[in-house]
């Protein structure tokens, strides 16, 4: 069978509302897209199928904001097709939650463990983080830079992977166990070798934003990593601090610019430094250098906001959204991220301006930082 035969199949189809009244029902051919099911009349994107059931030939998909597609009649394709729906939406839910990446990942399957029942996973490591594609349930990540350990067990066997804000327990692998293991190890040594080479301190890691007294000589680094129209704005933030220290950090970004701005040291590809600023209950950020960003302020403990800046890998796109963009529609295509990425959510919240870079930029930080 072809590929393009694995995404067609004749079936019988039946879609309930939310309140379980009949919708649309018949036999027609089911198409899978690479954003979503079709079949008949019916259209679900990949983005709203909060669910995937497959079992005794029927497959079910839970519509958000309610409802359920239910397929049927698929004979002896229901296997194949169940397979490629399944990856489709994987990589398309992997994508609306930002955890994809910008280079090709190693995949390595097995099972989530930790919750009961293992469930089958899909664990893709990219450079900048891992991605946990759970059978049910949404896929995760965890940044390499923000993984404090990165453990073999035996009891029972796997990977544990933990962060600040997450830990996975990856078992079944079978003995693609020490590949994961070297995977992740290798992402962790290429970023810490980077990072020493660029900076020339071994503090840094992908993402994470260091306090003053752990960067050796803060002020010449912060100068050094800064584009020349940012500078005097970086300085009255970093003189600014009030209740805690400056911090300074660098990240890779996985929506890079095509043009960015440089500072007197060169940094590598698709990276930014950036800095992470506390006033008193409020915390500025400010990229030093890479892409022209805005100035975001938000409200909260600077440890807690670092760490979801590190989760989103300083994305940009879903943090500008004004009120009215980040309306959660079905045409927004960050409408899963808003729904349900958490760290995203709490920036949101939090975020109390967002200032852009022009001629009144430092009478509005005053403005912000004051209020």
């Amino acid at each position: 069978m072809t590929g393009e035969d694995t995404r067609r199949a004749p079936a019988g189809y039946a879609l309930t509302d939310a309140q379980g009244k009949a919708g649309p029902s018949g036999t027609a051919e089911a198409v899978i897209g690479d954003d979503a099911l079709a079949v008949g009349p019916v259209s679900v994107a990949f983005l709203d199928a909060d669910a995937l059931r497959a079992a005794d030939y029927r497959i079910e998909l839970d519509c958000w904001p309610g409802g359920r597609l239910a397929l049927s009649q698929l004979g002896r394709r229901f296997d194949t097709f169940t397979r490629e729906l399944r990856r489709a939406r994987d990589q398309a839910r992997v994508q609306g939650l930002l955890a994809h990446g910008i280079t090709m990942p190693e995949s390595f399957a097995g099972a989530l463990l930790g919750t009961g029942t293992p469930v089958p996973a899909e664990s893709l490591v990219f450079d900048t983080h891992v991605t946990v594609v759970p059978e049910e349930g949404d896929p995760f990540q965890l940044p390499v830079g923000a993984l404090t350990s990165v453990e073999e067990r035996e009891d029972p066997p796997c990977v544990r992977l933990a962060s600040g804000l997450a830990v996975a327990a990856i078992g079944q692998l079978g003995r693609q166990r020490d590949a994961l293991v070297r995977a992740v190890e290798r992402r962790r040594s290429a970023q810490a070798q980077l990072l020493a080479a660029t900076t020339g301190q071994s503090c840094f890691a992908d993402g994470l934003a260091v306090p003053r007294p752990a960067v050796r000589d803060f002020d010449g680094l912060v100068r050094r990593f800064t584009a020349p129209d940012r500078a005097e704005g970086a300085a009255r933030l970093v003189s600014g601090a009030k209740g805690g220290e400056a911090r300074i950090g660098f990240a890779c970004l996985l929506d890079p610019d095509a043009e960015v701005l440089a500072g007197e040291a060169a940094l590598p590809e698709n990276w930014a430094a950036f800095l992470l600023v506390p006033v008193g209950r409020l915390v500025a950020l400010e990229i030093l250098a890479g892409p022209a960003a805005a100035t975001y302020v938000f409200e909260g403990e600077i440890g807690a906001i670092s760490a979801d800046l590190q989760a989103l890998h300083l994305r940009r796109g879903p943090l500008a959204l004004t009120a009215e963009e980040a309306q959660i529609t079905p045409l927004n295509p960050y409408r899963l991220a808003l729904r349900k990425l958490e760290p995203l959510r709490r920036l949101r919240a939090a975020t109390r301006a967002r200032l852009v870079h022009n001629g009144t930029w430092g009478e509005a930080l005053a403005k912000a930082l004051a209020g």
